[in-house]
């Protein structure tokens, strides 16, 4: 008997398009979970709460214990701060208490270490509305 030699079935090339998917499936995920910003001041603890919603600090300005500001990881004060914002350093009279703030000015997101002295958060926050900006909200991290 003469036996015959048969070529191996071909194997089917495997298809890239189910990793294709996949990664990216991946990449959508964590662009919808992850969150682009740039990190916290380290020199800069923040005042804990309860009751108040949590603020992430993407773009906060933040002043340090000795009331340095810093924005981006960059020494600042608060008129180059609104001026990168794209606000217009106008000088004018803060909000009185009760009133409804400005709305031609820039939202500042204030994050201040704890250790700062109060007085000095509201001067910051004077000078802020003082100088154009809008709202100036105040960042804490919830107590844990």
């Amino acid at each position: 008997m003469i036996k015959v030699r048969q070529n191996p079935p071909k194997r089917q090339a495997e298809s890239t398009i189910s990793l294709i998917n996949i990664v990216f499936l991946m990449l959508i995920f964590f662009l919808i979970a992850g969150q682009l910003s740039p990190p916290a001041d380290p020199d800069v603890t923040l005042v804990e709460t309860t009751d108040a919603p949590p603020l992430a600090p993407p773009d906060a300005l933040f002043a340090d214990s000795s009331g340095g500001l810093t924005y981006r990881g960059r020494p600042t004060d608060i008129a180059a701060y609104l001026a990168q914002r794209g606000a217009s350093v106008t000088p004018r009279e803060a909000p009185a208490e009760g009133e409804g703030e400005p709305a031609d000015g820039p939202s500042v997101m204030l994050a201040v270490d704890r250790d700062l002295a109060a007085a000095r958060v509201l001067a910051i926050a004077d000078e802020l509305y003082r100088s154009g900006a809008g709202k100036v909200s105040l960042v804490t991290r919830g107590a844990e």
